[in-house]
Formats: C-alpha cells, structure tokens, sequence
C-alpha cells in the first residue's frame, strides 16, 4: 500500500484523538449525562471530523466510515438498553471511557465498514456517475410533470386523510379490548367501534380519490412523454434512422414511456404512502412503548444492506431486459414487413428461430430477475419474524411487570407489522425509483439529440423559378463517411426543362434526388435553388415547391384523400379530384365503394402497384410544386397514366428530374446526364462511348 493510501486513516485517528482530548476537559463537562450525553458526544465528534476532512480534501476517501466511526458506541450501549437490568450504572461516554473502550468502537466501526464493501458490487465507486446521473433523471421526470401539480396535490391531501384513517383504527382496536378485559362500560365500547367504523370509510373513500388523482395524472404525462418523443423523433435526421433500428425506436416509444409516466404515479404513490404511513405510525408505538420501539428498527440494517444488493443487480437485469425485448419486437417487424420476401424464399423457419433465440434470451433474463427477487422476498420475511419473536417475548414482560396493558400490546402489534411492511416498502421504492427510471435515460437521449442538420431556413418567396444548380457538389453518408457516393458534380436543372439521370444501380441517382429534397447536406460544395442554397428556404414552404414521386411509393393507412392531401394544412375536395384527374387516378377512384374517402389499407395495401404510383403523383401535384423528381416513377405506370404525367410537364416553366430506364421516358428529356460510381460523364466521353448509357445519350443528341 502507498504512503499516500494511508494519509487520511492516519489523520482520522489524530483528529478524532484531538476531539476526544477535548472532550475530556470543560467542553465534555457541559454534555449531559446518561445516553444523551453520550449521543451528543458521537454527533459533536461526527460534526467536527466531517468538517476537518472536507477542509482537508479527504472526505470523499473515509466520508463513508465516519457514522459508524462516531456512532457505533451510543448506538450498543442503547441496544443494550433494551434488556432489563443491563444498565446497572449510567453509560461512560467515549472520551473518558477506557482506551480498551475506544479500541472496541474503532474495530466495530471498522467491521461495518468492511462488511458493507463487501455487500458493494463491482465497480461500485464508478457507478456514482451513474447513481447522480439518474438523481438528475429523476428531478427531469418530476419537471414534466409541473403541468399535474394541481392533481398531484389533491391525491397527496387524500393520500394523508386515508393513512390518518388507517393509522386509527388499530388504536381503538387496542381500545376495544382493553374495555372487554376490563369493567365493560357499553358507551366507551359503542364509542370505540363508532370511531372505527367512521375511520375505516373515511379512509377507504380517501385512498379511492388518491388512486383515482394518481392514475389521472399517469396519464397525462404519458401521453406528454409520448408526444413529446414523436416529435423529437420526426425531426432527426436521416442518419439517425439508418443507425437506429425500428423496433428500438418502437420500444421506446411504447414500453419505455409507460415506465416513465408508472414511475410518478406509481412509485411516488407508494413512496408518499409508506412515508407518511411510517412517520405515523412509529409516532403512535413511541407513545405505547419506546422500548419495543427500539427493539422494531433492529432488523432495518439488514433490510438495507440487502436492498443495497438487490438494488444494483436489479437495475443490471432491467436494462438487459428492455434491450432484449426490443431485439425481439425488430425480429417480429421486420419479418412481418417483409413477409413476401420471407416467403419467396421459404425463410419462414429462419425468421421463426431467430425469434425464438430473441424469446428464450428474453426468458432467461426473466427467469433471473424473478429468482433475485425471490431469495430478496426470503431474507426480508426471515428477519421480519426473527424480529417478531423478540418484540413478543419483550411485550409480555412489560404486560407482566404492569408497563403495557394487552390491548396496547394488540395496538404495538398491529402497528409493528404495519410499519415493517411499510418501512420494507419504503427502502426498497427508494431503489426501485432510481433503477426504474433507466428506462428514462434512453428517452431523453432521444429528447435531448440534436438532429445533424442545419439551422431551419426563413426563405420563403412568393415566386420561385426552379433553377436548380449543383456546383461541385459531393457527398457521403454520415454512417460511411468514408465511402464518398458522389465526387463533385457539377450540372443545372433549368425551368421549363426535363432532365433524365440515368445510370448503374448505386451510382449515386437517388442521393441526387435525396439532396434536392434537402434530406442530407451536402459533404463539399453548393446546392444552390434560384442563387440561394436550398438549406436556406423554409421547410413547409420547400416541400410544396420541391415534391417526389419514388419506385415505391409510401402510402398511410386512411383514405385516399388522406393520402393526396396529406401534409397539407387547407386542401378541398375539388383540388384533390383535379390533382387525381392530372394523374389519370380519377378513373379508378369513381370506382370505387366511397370515392375519395375510400380506404386504402396499411401501406396501401388495398391497391395496385399502379393505383399507388398513381395516387402518389396526384399527391405531388396537387402541391403545385415548381420541381418535380420522379424517382423511377413511371416504372408501373401504364401508357395513358405516363401520357398524362407528359402532359402535365408541359404546361407551365416546371423543373423536371426524371430517374428512369426506359428509353421511351428518357427519349423525351432536355438533357441526359449519366452517373457512374458517383460521378458525372463529360459528353465528350458519352459520345465516343460503347456502353449502353452512351447509346442512350447518341440516340438522344441524333434524334
């Protein structure tokens, strides 16, 4: 061991020596004498080291020994107090006691010490981060619940009128029996029972109203933490949701959140509950019998140590299971979402063990967090009774030698194993608040992320051209950035026009498409829309001006107006059937059973894949939009449908971009770019080239 390991136990000992040489002249004369004299001796030593070792920057190397270090002594000598005729002359007090005296009491305090190290886990010492961490967590979670203080208040106001009720009636219980055992005065019984009877509904009335406050309040913050996420999610950027899988992300926001808004209305019920229950109760049993008071804390440092324990573990296990669960909720979505693909290639057994591997990882974890809590369960109801014997034994000396009467025995009793269950329930919801409320800490992560983008653009002009500028422009996903995608193009997209990108799979077409919606930033250089970069407009006002229609159309369960209309605030009827006519969608939709207001199915699925290709051009063009990207998008479209789109083009100085293939759809272009491993080809090489995209552009510049 270093030097330096021992410098705060050496100057431990020589203040504490320095303490007890004072306490040994005037100062100790002025103490009381008996047990308060010697507890006022361990607080005034407990004060004065607490103060020198923080004045000398050691308090966080022995702060944790010195309760024990102070107090060991009072406290034996007041345990020992309980056994009748232990006390034969008043108690020594620490500083004019033997040196064999303090000896005992250092070796004690040591013991304690070293015994509650053990009970620490691992790494204890660096999970105090962690133990402040959730502190502030859980002064978060009390803060969004400020908007429920009125109904807080009211459930804590019945909270306090159910437990005075309950705490009542074990004393007129006590009553009852003391008038049966006694001379029987029938207006004191009647009295007694009347009291009881009026207590118990007064307090059954109480702890309905409180329960009914607390759940009322549950759910409000529940539906605030949930709002609150959602649109802390939808406002991420796209990086964050190739990083983060789905079924994470549906996991925080359904089961996490729930243990969120449980944690106030819940575990600060029972909290407030078992405190005022406690508070109440110890004050009654003071009054029947100190004693037996006393003899009731006994088992509270074994409860606490054991709680110490179990605390930590519990915490360990909940965090497995919640990362377990959302594993097995991303098996289940992402099989059910791709369930064509499972089956076309006969992977249902595939998808059925990989859940079944998820579930029985979930089972195990399960399986240990109920086995730790049941061997918790049997240490605490083994020293429950342990304790129960001994109060027993105590009670019936004192009924014997007249200090109780048996209906206060009765009272002691009723209130004993009450205030046990309370006080149990009392330092295990004190852990269980700080453990559960890791289910917050990935929420507000999620809360508190700020999205990779630029600061919202202000730009919003009443007129908007459409010109369109890449000026070496490149770009990589923020999840590869090192895997560049496109490397400095440079092209215009002019009004009026219709410009056809074409090219190899992964060349880098849609990340184009990506970037003119403003869905990433470009790594290096400029996007410019009419001389001002695109990052500048604003977001409502760039997303009517700027529309796509993609491959794969995405369509919401609702109606099909809903899906034509959607993101916008106003849109009437007649605007969406002549969007639906521009798009050659009007035919199909008279059709059907309720027009407009027909539903479509999840994901459309109540469609063709050419009605949804359809229903989401007349999307994009009931918008209006200045620019119009059509990523693949005549791909499923029949002859007349694409005839329509042509037409539609042609009105009015519109930007076109067309992703395609199809020599008919690219035949029609202004201008033909071709991409090739993120990068434009000159036209002098598209000219003398002999791939098939060169062909394309050859037979474009000859016709």
């Amino acid at each position: 061991m270093k030097l330096s390991d021992l410098r705060p136990w050496a100057f431990l000992l020589l203040a504490d020596s320095a303490i007890l040489w004072l306490l040994q002249g005037t100062l100790g004369a002025l103490l009381p004498g008996g047990l308060p004299g010697l507890w006022l001796e361990g607080a005034l030593r407990l004060g004065s080291l607490w103060w020198l070792l923080q004045l000398g920057g050691l308090l966080g190397l022995v702060g944790t020994l010195l309760p024990p270090f102070c107090l060991v002594t009072p406290l034996f000598v007041s345990l020992r107090g309980l056994v009748p005729g232990a006390l034969s002359a008043p108690p020594l007090r620490v500083a004019s006691g033997p040196w064999s005296w303090l000896l005992l009491g250092y070796g004690a305090a040591g013991l304690g010490w070293a015994v509650w190290a053990v009970l620490s886990p691992p790494g204890a010492q660096e999970n105090k981060q962690g133990q402040e961490n959730n502190k502030a967590l859980m002064w978060r979670l009390l803060k969004l619940s400020r908007p429920d203080v009125p109904f807080l208040t009211a459930a804590f106001l019945f909270l306090v009128l159910a437990v005075l009720g309950e705490t009542l009636i074990p004393h007129y219980s006590g009553r009852v029996i003391d008038i049966l055992g006694s001379n029987f005065d029938p207006d004191a019984f009647t009295s007694a029972i009347f009291f009881m009877s009026l207590f118990s509904i007064v307090s059954s009335l109480s702890a309905g109203c409180r329960g009914s406050f607390f759940l009322l309040a549950m759910s409000r913050v529940n539906l605030r933490i949930r709002e609150l996420l959602f649109s802390s999610l939808l406002r991420q950027d796209l990086g964050f949701f190739q990083e983060t899988k789905t079924g994470e992300l549906n996991s925080r926001l359904n089961s996490d959140t729930t243990l969120m808004s449980n944690w106030l209305s819940l575990n600060a019920n029972i909290l407030l509950r078992s405190l005022v229950k406690v508070v109440g109760l110890y004050s009654f049993m003071l009054s029947l019998s100190p004693r037996l008071t006393l003899l009731s804390l006994l088992d509270l440092p074994l409860t606490i140590a054991a709680e110490k324990v179990y605390n930590v573990r519990r915490q360990a296990v909940l965090l497995e299971i919640q990362d377990a669960v959302a594993k097995a909720g991303h098996v289940v979505r992402e099989a059910v979402g791709g369930l064509k693909t499972v089956r076309s290639f006969g992977a249902e057994e595939q998808e059925v063990c990989r859940y079944k591997e998820a579930l029985e990882r979930c089972r195990q974890l399960w399986w240990r967090r109920d086995l730790e809590r049941a061997l918790y369960l049997l240490i605490r109801r083994s020293l429950y009774l342990g304790v129960q014997v001994l109060m027993l034994n105590c009670g019936l000396q004192q009924i014997l030698s007249g200090d109780l009467t048996r209906g206060g025995l009765l009272s002691f009793v009723l209130y004993q194993e009450d205030v046990g269950r309370y006080v149990q329930t009392l330092v295990y919801i004190c852990g269980n608040m700080v453990s559960s409320v890791g289910a917050a800490e990935k929420v507000f992560h999620y809360l508190d992320r700020k999205p990779n983008l630029p600061p919202p653009g202000t730009l919003a002009p009443p007129t908007l051209q459409g010109l369109v500028e890449f000026q070496d422009v490149s770009f990589a996903y923020p999840n590869r950035p090192d895997q560049p995608v496109l490397k400095g193009l440079t092209f215009t997209l002019h009004p009026g026009q219709m410009t056809a990108l074409v090219g190899p799979n992964g060349s880098g077409k849609s990340t184009v498409a990506a970037l003119l919606q403003n869905l990433y930033q470009p790594t290096s250089g400029k996007l410019l829309l009419d001389g001002e970069p695109i990052s500048h407009y604003e977001h409502y006002y760039l997303h009517q001006q700027v529309t796509v229609v993609g491959q794969e159309p995405v369509l919401f369960s609702g109606s099909v107006r809903d899906n034509i209309a959607y993101g916008l605030k106003s849109c009437s009827d007649e605007q969406v059937m002549v969007a639906a006519q521009a798009a050659k969608a009007d035919e199909f939709i008279k059709e059907m059973e309720h027009g407009l207001y027909t539903d479509v199915g999840e994901k459309g699925g109540q469609l063709a894949v050419g009605q949804k290709q359809c229903l989401a051009i007349a999307r994009a063009l009931v918008r209006e939009p200045r620019i119009l990207i059509l990523d693949e998008a005549t791909s499923a479209l029949d002859v007349q449908c694409e005839q329509a789109l042509q037409d539609w083009k042609s009105r009015g100085d519109r930007t076109v971009l067309v992703i395609a293939h199809r020599l008919q759809t690219i035949q029609r272009a202004d201008q033909i770019l071709v991409l090739k491993q993120g990068e434009l080809q000159q036209q002098a090489q598209l000219r003398e080239g002999q791939d098939l995209y060169s062909h394309l552009v050859q037979q474009h510049l000859k016709d």
